[in-house]
């Protein structure tokens, strides 16, 4: 029960700062991780395995920039809800990520929130609602 950040890169963790500040404030439970699913794809794998063998029930955001692979893997990989956060970076500021996340095939669910300095604290938002609506907060 419990909101679970990924990372595709340690970069990214600055920018979900305003996610860290709203689920302390509401006393919502979280970890992070920094697995990306470029260069650390057997351990991302791993990760989301283990994390279905335990039954656990969470949330994941997935937090990535340019190509975004990172999302539509989890979500693959797992049957826990998966809201993809994409990062402003890189020459195209971002819409790489947004589009990659938001264009992943049929039968891939990802969420995603807007590119913009509150996507962080709108997918966290979203996450609380899911595990409040689903009884698990």
């Amino acid at each position: 029960m419990k909101v679970i950040i990924i990372y595709g890169s340690a970069n990214d963790k600055e920018f979900m700062k305003p996610a860290h500040t709203y689920m302390e404030e509401q006393g919502v439970n979280y970890e992070e991780h920094v697995i990306s699913a470029h260069r650390n794809l057997p351990e991302l794998i791993q990760f989301l395995r283990d994390l279905n063998e335990s039954g656990e029930k969470a949330v994941i955001l997935a937090v990535a920039g340019l190509a975004a692979a990172l999302p539509g893997v989890v979500a693959v990989e797992t049957e826990l809800p998966c809201i993809g956060v994409p990062v402003p970076g890189g020459p195209l500021k971002g819409v790489d990520a947004l589009l990659a996340m938001c264009q992943v095939p049929g039968g891939v669910p990802v969420g995603s929130v807007g590119l913009h300095s509150k996507a962080p604290l709108n997918a966290a938002m979203y996450a609380h609602r899911i595990l409040k609506f689903a009884g698990l907060e």
